[in-house]
């Protein structure tokens, strides 16, 4: 697995799962593009998170309107 994985789903229950798991990526920023192309395309999936394996840290976005908004209400977000 690649330093940054995306995880997603319907409902964001803080306590991860490998159902969640969708792909990981070498940046950041391939990471970021392919969970705005999930926040446009998939009609069920409501939250996106990307995390860090070589920090421990992620940033958790909500999907509204098929966009991504960083999930500021988050009490378990840490910033990237």
């Amino acid at each position: 697995m690649e330093r940054f994985a995306i995880f997603s789903g319907t409902y964001n229950l803080l306590m991860g799962g490998v159902k969640d798991f969708k792909q990981s990526f070498y940046t950041q920023e391939e990471a970021l593009k392919e969970a705005k192309r999930i926040a446009k395309r998939e009609l069920f999936i409501h939250w996106v998170q990307i995390f860090d394996k070589k920090t421990d840290k992620a940033k958790i976005y909500r999907i509204v309107g098929k966009e991504l908004v960083e999930d500021s209400t988050n009490p378990c977000k840490v910033r990237l």
